[in-house]
């Protein structure tokens, strides 16, 4: 009997966060905006902003010292008119935020776009910087096909870098993301044909 209320106790909680997961991921009104996609000579390039990502909640648990994760995800896709659009190559850009709440700086790990480390006392630059991917190689451009259409898909994703123990092992099911924004897609593009003389 004991072991059942111990059971029901824990489902009732669990329940709880994910409906209270589910209503704050609703609830914000983050988006991606200004995407642009480069070709380079030798990349696919991609540019975006994160609109309303770092809020005022997410600026306090970064500023009470929690480490936070901002992830992009960036998948290209080739565009098919008979069956579902063709997932081409995914790709993770993340950044990470530590706040050293006696030195009172910030420390930013940038992933996925090379390894950068970055200390500064100003919160702003590192909300600018995080807020955005600036030409940022998403593929190698031997990938495209001539005059096949392609467009590349971005979400963004903010959320603690490091759980609790009992979080992360036994809650793992559960989305524990302050932000997750919906999947944002660039402008068409394809790789014109070279004629050859």
């Amino acid at each position: 009997m004991k072991l059942k209320r111990i059971y029901m106790f824990i489902v009732v909680i669990c329940a709880a966060i994910c409906f209270f997961n589910i209503n704050t991921a609703f609830a914000g009104e983050e988006k991606i905006t200004d995407i642009n996609v480069a070709l380079g000579k030798e990349d696919v390039s991609v540019s975006a902003k994160l609109i309303n990502g770092l809020n005022k909640e997410v600026e306090e648990a970064i500023k009470n010292g929690i480490q936070k994760d901002i992830i992009y995800s960036t998948i290209l896709k080739k565009k098919r008119s008979v069956w579902f659009d063709e997932y081409v190559v995914t790709r993770e850009i993340k950044y990470t935020i530590k706040y050293d709440v006696l030195k009172k700086q910030y420390t930013l790990i940038t992933r996925g776009n090379g390894n950068k480390e970055k200390v500064t006392q100003n919160y702003d630059e590192i909300k600018a910087v995080v807020s955005r991917i600036e030409n940022t190689a998403v593929s190698s451009k031997k990938v495209l096909e001539p005059d096949e259409v392609y467009y590349v898909s971005i979400k963004a994703e903010i959320k603690d870098a490091k759980l609790l123990f009992f979080l992360d092992y036994f809650l793992f099911f559960i989305p524990f993301s302050d932000i997750n924004t919906s999947w944002y897609d660039s402008p068409v593009f394809k790789l014109e044909k070279v004629n050859e003389k």
